[in-house]
């Protein structure tokens, strides 16, 4: 998502400040590859609103600068609920990214800064489209479905037994494509492609990288994009699309009926990668966004 004037006014609300000073210096000599000189705080080239502009230009997509691992779980929660009272505790990291960038776009006269009295905003006025329970399913599904691909966990059980798969691997020394009809094929060309390369798939679980929608046949469609990776280093990214349906007998849980994916090999891979930037999801990025209540629980 592009950084609004909004964001840039939140963003200085979080970072322009002396508790968040280190982090904000160390983001944009981090990403300016140490143009941004501030050894001797006295005598910087850049003041720390100079430095948070060098930081926007280069890195241009708010859940990208959020999610940056110099901006902490603990430092998001401590903003966030300085200014939402009421706000739970039982969030993860993308999850507060979320809520700070829907309170950042909340039309406020009175938004809180260091500098004024505190506006009260309930978390239910926070509630925008990444709040959506297909959403919520999405990411509960995305995280499940890679922590146990990763560690080689994933069952046939966890699949449609006629469960599809259609994967596409670009490497520079061509395209390989392949097709699967049935959970055992499906999961035995996953699993074997992941072990060939030696793969680590690092989903982006913000709502910049992971998304629900709803096709016409009721499925639950999820997409998901992420980083390859080696032992050594990041290789590429994926993108995949998983068609998702209740299975009556077993617990109505949703599991992947369909799935779609595209493997795809970088010299210099993306930190993050987003679907804004997918090259096979944006016509399932088309598709409906229901606002509805889903039942989270029956994932998995």
């Amino acid at each position: 998502m592009p950084i609004s004037e909004q964001h840039k006014k939140g963003l200085q609300d979080l970072l322009v400040n002396e508790e968040n000073r280190p982090v904000l210096i160390q983001l944009a000599k981090a990403t300016t590859k140490n143009v941004c000189r501030t050894d001797n705080p006295e005598v910087a080239i850049f003041k720390l609103t100079e430095a948070l502009g060098l930081l926007i230009t280069h890195l241009p997509d708010i859940y990208i600068l959020l999610s940056k691992r110099a901006i902490t779980k603990e430092m998001l929660f401590k903003y966030l609920t300085s200014r939402v009272p009421d706000l739970a505790t039982n969030f993860t990291k993308p999850d507060l990214v979320t809520k700070v960038i829907n309170y950042w776009g909340q039309d406020c006269t009175q938004r809180s800064s260091p500098f004024g009295s505190k506006a009260v905003v309930s978390a239910d006025a926070i509630r925008t489209e990444e709040d959506y329970p297909i959403h919520a399913i999405a990411r509960k599904f995305g995280e499940w479905f890679f922590e146990r691909f990763n560690a080689n966990s994933l069952r046939l059980v966890d699949l449609w037994t006629d469960a599809t798969l259609h994967l596409t691997i670009m490497a520079s020394d061509g395209i390989n494509e392949l097709e699967c009809m049935t959970a055992a094929e499906v999961l035995a060309a996953l699993t074997g492609t992941k072990q060939q390369f030696g793969f680590h798939f690092n989903p982006n679980l913000t709502h910049a990288g992971i998304q629900g929608r709803m096709d016409a046949y009721g499925q639950v469609v999820v997409l998901c994009c992420g980083t390859l990776h080696t032992a050594e280093s990041s290789v590429g990214v994926f993108e995949c699309a998983f068609g998702l349906l209740r299975d009556p007998y077993s617990e109505n849980n949703w599991k992947p009926k369909k799935v779609k994916c595209l493997l795809k090999s970088k010299l210099r891979p993306p930190e993050l990668h987003c679907l804004c930037s997918s090259e096979t999801l944006q016509e399932a990025l088309g598709l409906s966004m229901p606002s509805d209540d889903l039942d989270l629980d029956a994932v998995n």
